[in-house]
């Protein structure tokens, strides 16, 4: 936590202090209710000089406390030399040693803090402001013992505040201390972990402290492990997308593809890993699926594809295979499917194993109108007019492959070396 914490206790001091001034009076003296009006009008005009004095005269007329802290609070927004105003809320709990308002506390303290007298600051928060207070004076109090260089017993007042009602904000400042200025993250991991294994509703920011003590670590493991209870308690896309990317990055393709099944709702992502892993059969039956859902024509091609890539895991293509492909292609072209992807894909299946190769080339020019300089489309349109005996035009193609992509692709390697055969004959 950092000076500038300090320096927004006048916001709550300003919320608090105000409740003073407009509570009802018991008194009904009117020339009291009159200073009272002119004082919160002057406020409320930024005549902020104007109004402590005038609260100073209230204070003076009827010696209640609630007029000092006013008169006090005006001088801290002011930023003017806050001695004459320390003076006098000393001179009051001099006067009051019972006195336990944490706002006449609270204002004394930013009022130090403001002479740049730290040591006094403290003195005063540790006797009325570091235990039972608000949390956000115990806060408070800590950043100030971080600012004179107690770090130690910072975390101390944070340890104790957090063991008795265990709230985040507390956690989380102490976990700061603890990691930054303590040098002991591991203790820091370990309150934050037990914080979230004893409360189901712990806030996203105590697993984000956590994720980023653990990515520190380089502990990847822990990491995706949060995001994936994250996950489950609320499906945002943004957790999913991090748990795909650290598993991705573990080399855990497995690992996703089970969190997927377990958590339903995103079966395009799960489709694309089946398809990874060659996991024909699971991928065949989502693509079905999301047919079902979505009637687009893109998952009947995509069946179709993995129907082809099943089937040449044999040694020899099963002609009720190839049947099944070309049923589920054509559907899908009647229904509309234009995607270049498909397109080339069906042509060069058509062309490769002598089904309709007028047809294939016919495909395969759609998919280069949409994509002209792909090598792959050019490649297999190459091949089409290989079959066709057109040697020449499919050799002066099949040299725009060769140049763009080399030899390394055993296909293209042996489209070249049979086209090149034909043209020299």
């Amino acid at each position: 936590m950092s000076w500038n914490y300090i320096k927004t206790i006048p916001a709550w001091i300003m919320m608090t202090s105000a409740a003073y001034a407009v509570s009802p009076m018991a008194s009904s003296d009117d020339t009291e209710d009159m200073l009272i009006i002119k004082a919160l009008l002057s406020e409320e005009a930024g005549k902020l000089s104007q109004s402590k004095t005038l609260y100073e005269v209230l204070y003076r007329v009827t010696g209640k406390k609630e007029y000092l802290i006013q008169a006090a609070k005006d001088t801290l927004i002011q930023k003017g030399d806050p001695t004459e105003a320390i003076n006098r809320l000393v001179e009051w709990v001099t006067a009051h040693p019972q006195e336990r308002d944490v706002a006449l506390y609270r204002m004394l303290v930013a009022l130090y803090i403001q002479q740049g007298s730290l040591v006094d600051a403290e003195n005063v928060a540790d006797a009325y402001l570091s235990v039972d207070a608000p949390i956000e004076d115990q806060m408070a109090v800590a950043s100030l013992k971080l600012e004179l260089g107690k770090p130690k017993e910072a975390a101390d007042l944070l340890r104790n505040a957090y063991q008795k009602k265990e709230n985040e904000k507390i956690l989380l400042q102490l976990s700061d201390i603890l990691e930054k200025n303590l040098h002991a993250p591991d203790k820091a991991v370990m309150l934050l972990d037990t914080h979230i294994k004893q409360h189901e509703a712990a806030s996203i920011g105590i697993y984000f402290k956590l994720i980023e003590l653990y990515a520190k670590e380089k502990n990847l493991k822990k990491v995706e492990e949060l995001y994936k209870k994250l996950y489950q308690k609320d499906s945002q896309k943004y957790f999913l997308q991090k748990i795909i990317e650290i598993s991705l990055y573990r080399n855990d393709v497995d690992g996703i593809i089970s969190f997927l099944e377990k958590n339903p709702g995103n079966e395009e992502i799960l489709f694309s890993f089946y398809k990874e892993k060659k996991r024909y059969k699971k991928a065949i039956a989502t693509a079905q699926k999301l047919y079902k859902t979505t009637q687009n024509a893109k998952w009947l091609a995509e069946e179709g594809m993995l129907v082809y890539e099943q089937a040449k895991q044999s040694r020899a293509i099963n002609p009720s295979a190839l049947k099944k492909m070309r049923e589920l292609l054509e559907e899908a072209l009647r229904k509309g499917l234009k995607d270049a992807l498909y397109l080339n894909y069906y042509g060069y299946t058509l062309i490769d194993h002598d089904l309709d190769i007028d047809r294939g080339i016919a495909l395969v020019k759609k998919a280069l109108e949409q994509d002209p300089v792909n090598t792959y489309y050019l490649d297999s349109l190459a091949w089409g007019l290989y079959k066709k005996g057109m040697c020449a035009k499919a050799y002066t193609m099949m040299k725009r492959v060769v140049a763009k992509e080399g030899l390394g692709e055993e296909e293209i390697k042996m489209h070249w070396d049979l086209l090149r055969k034909c043209y020299l004959k």
